[in-house]
């Protein structure tokens, strides 16, 4: 397998793991009021740590896939 195509399959696989955290049955984790975090619901604090993280994560992704 060549290394793009591995890149592709971790990003992919990322991608598919942050959608699941963010769906039922794992959104049962983060599926909470309390406790509030920087005045927001933990349910609210779970989407946009989902999201940064999502982010950081393509940040990532792109910097590898640049050394090609």
């Amino acid at each position: 397998m060549s290394r793009r195509k591995r890149i592709d399959l971790y990003f992919i696989l990322f991608s598919f793991f942050i959608f699941l955290l963010l769906i039922f049955p794992l959104y049962r984790i983060g599926n909470k009021v309390e406790p509030f975090i920087f005045g927001i619901p933990f349910s609210l604090f779970w989407i946009i740590l989902c999201i940064i993280f999502q982010f950081l994560g393509i940040l990532i992704f792109l910097f590898f896939d640049k050394e090609d």
